[in-house]
C-alpha cells in the first residue's frame, strides 16, 4: 500500500513539473531547472543523512555549498556595481566640462531657448536615454548636466 501511494505521489509531481515547465517561458527555464535540481540535491541530501547513509555534518556541508555559492556572486556583484558607478561618476566629472555650445548641442537646441523648451528637451532625451529604459548612467549625466547649466545661465541672466 505504501508503494502504491508513492507511486501515485510521483506521477503527480511529475505531472505538475511537467505544466510547470511548459507554461513557463522559454527563456526563464533554465533557471527553472536549476532550481528543481537544486532541491532534488537538497531532498537526496537529507534522505541520505536520514537513513544514515551520509553523516549529518556532511549534509550540511552539502546543503551549505550552493548558499555560500550565491552568497558569492551577489558580494561580487555589488563590488562590481559600486566600481562601476565610481568609473562613471569619475568620467562625468573628469572628461567633460560643459559649456554652453556643447549643452545646446547636447540637448539639440537653438541659440536662445527658453525655460520650457529647455525643459521639454531635456524631459524628451531622458526618456530615450534614462538607465531605466536601457540608456546609459554616463548619457543621463550628461543630460542633466546640460540642463542644469542652461537653467543657471537663464536664472543668472534674469
Amino acid at each position: 500500500m505504501a508503494k502504491l501511494i508513492i507511486l501515485l505521489a510521483l506521477i503527480f509531481l511529475a505531472w505538475y513539473l511537467r505544466n510547470r515547465f511548459i507554461s513557463t517561458p522559454k527563456a526563464d527555464r533554465k533557471r527553472l531547472i536549476t532550481g528543481w535540481l537544486l532541491w532534488l540535491t537538497v531532498a537526496i541530501v537529507v534522505a541520505m543523512a536520514l537513513t544514515g547513509r551520509l553523516h549529518w555534518i556532511g549534509g550540511l556541508m552539502a546543503l551549505s555549498v550552493p548558499f555560500i555559492r550565491q552568497f558569492a556572486l551577489w558580494f561580487m556583484q555589488r563590488k562590481l556595481n559600486e566600481m562601476d558607478a565610481k568609473s562613471n561618476s569619475q568620467e562625468v566629472s573628469s572628461e567633460s566640462e560643459m559649456d554652453r555650445q556643447k549643452a545646446l548641442q547636447i540637448l539639440n537646441l537653438g541659440e536662445q531657448p527658453n525655460r520650457e523648451e529647455i525643459v521639454q528637451a531635456h524631459r524628451k532625451m531622458m526618456q530615450k536615454n534614462h538607465p531605466d529604459q536601457g540608456g546609459s548612467d554616463y548619457l543621463a549625466a550628461m543630460l542633466n548636466q546640460a540642463k542644469d547649466l542652461l537653467i543657471q545661465e537663464l536664472n543668472d541672466g534674469e
